[in-house]
């Protein structure tokens, strides 16, 4: 009995450990994409508008570095803020799902004390009697 619950808890261990390596993934997607994306959008935007307005090159070049450097910023604040909530997420999941498990395994060893004590009486199993029985709608 006791090789079975410990392959049951190393199969928990893996499944755990694969989970972990999955959310860190995410999250090292999520911190690649953001900074470049509001950087490249925003830049983009400026550029254009810039370009139309016939601004001198000297001075286009000169406002498109600002701008780059100021969403560069901007973007990895965002970035942070994603992350930080990416975690909290996370750890809310994890602990939600912690809770579960136990409140699981109390109500099995709950269950399987109750149908140790009912089932088996000093002689063997025990007859249950009609009174002990539901009614029957």
């Amino acid at each position: 009995m006791s090789t079975k619950l410990d392959e049951a808890k190393e199969i928990k261990d893996e499944n755990e450990e694969v989970e972990e390596k999955v959310y860190d993934d995410i999250k090292k997607w999520n911190a690649k994409v953001v900074t470049p994306v509001i950087v490249l959008t925003a830049t983009l935007f400026i550029a254009v508008y810039t370009y139309f307005k016939h601004y001198p090159v000297g001075v286009w070049i000169r406002i498109l570095v600002i701008c780059v450097l100021i969403f560069l910023v901007i973007g990895g604040i965002i970035e942070r803020m994603i992350s930080g909530f990416v975690d909290i997420n996370y750890e809310k999941a994890v602990a939600e799902r912690r809770e579960a498990e136990k409140l699981e395994e109390k109500a099995r060893a709950a269950m399987e004390a109750e149908g140790a004590s009912e089932g088996l009486g000093d002689n063997g199993p025990q007859i249950i009697q009609d009174d002990d029985m539901p009614p029957q709608f």
